[in-house]
């Protein structure tokens, strides 16, 4: 069978080649701009807004902001738009507000920078040993020890013998926490009288002596007489005393004496740094700072 010879004159083969590098270069740039856009989570104005700016807010706001991104992450981009919106309307002002803002950026340029390169360059020269773990555990002892706690119940009457006919009606089954709700005068009735776990230390001696004879579902036979009122007690649990083990206390010692050594090898830098450096002081000058 005779072979067929296709030949392209040098114009078509320049055409061929022309429009497979403009198919090339359009994939290219539709990868591009997939990857460059695959993080984006809303666009303003056409200024585009990623998981990482998201992120980095959020390590810079308080706890509380934070945890939000955990069950509304749709209101924390929405406030990051707000900020955005703002942030676009203040830019037609810029002009005039440019230098205010050029001086606030300045200190907090110098104090995140100096923030940073303690925390992620010099911290790495910090080594806290499994010895100086163990031997701050021994002689902290006390400091790992996780007290004794209960849980009370607590209904709060006006007067000793309104708390007399309540204990009788709880003897003869009437609901504790449904009397709680209903007739304490205690802000606590709100919980149906449930103070929460308590640690035993921050009782009254008196009253801690009494709870941790009971067992949770007991009633205190005393009726307790504060500023309050008169108070009918119930413990509904209890967790006993224990002591951390060093493999558990570790991580929270390591953290502790890292900080530690952290603030003495800090300290220990800027004054050698502070010695080695030109450094003028004006004092006259400082004067003036005690009438701005």
């Amino acid at each position: 069978m005779k072979k067929i010879k296709i030949r392209f004159s040098k114009k078509s083969r320049l055409v061929l080649l022309t429009a497979v590098s403009a198919v090339a270069l359009a994939g290219i740039v539709y990868l591009s701009f997939f990857f460059k856009n695959r993080d984006v989570v809303a666009v303003v104005n056409g200024y585009s807004i990623t998981i990482k700016d998201i992120l980095v807010e959020m390590e810079t706001s308080p706890s509380v902001y934070r945890d939000a991104l955990g069950y509304d992450a749709n209101g924390v981009v929405d406030a990051y738009i707000n900020q955005i919106l703002l942030f676009q309307e203040a830019k037609k002002h810029e002009r005039r507000l440019k230098r205010d803002v050029n001086e606030i950026m300045k200190n907090y340029y110098i104090k995140e920078l100096s923030r940073e390169y303690v925390d992620k360059v010099f911290s790495e020269q910090i080594v806290v040993t499994d010895e100086e773990v163990a031997e701050y555990y021994n002689t902290h002892l006390e400091e790992f020890l996780i007290p004794e706690k209960v849980r009370l119940i607590e209904i709060v009457l006006s007067t000793q013998e309104r708390a007399e006919n309540i204990r009788k009606r709880i003897s003869a089954g009437e609901s504790f926490e449904w009397i709680a709700v209903n007739e304490s005068i205690s802000p606590s009735k709100e919980a149906a009288g449930d103070l929460g776990w308590i640690d035993i230390r921050k009782l009254e001696p008196e009253l801690a002596t009494l709870v941790t004879r009971m067992t949770p579902g007991d009633i205190l036979a005393d009726i307790v007489k504060t500023e309050a009122g008169y108070h009918i007690i119930k413990l509904a649990g209890k967790t006993e005393s224990m002591m951390l083990t060093l493999e558990d206390a570790s991580p929270r010692i390591r953290e502790m004496l890292v900080s530690f050594k952290k603030k003495g090898e800090v300290d220990a830098l800027i004054s050698k740094l502070k010695a080695n450096s030109r450094t003028k002081v004006y004092s006259g000058k400082i004067e003036r700072l005690k009438v701005q």
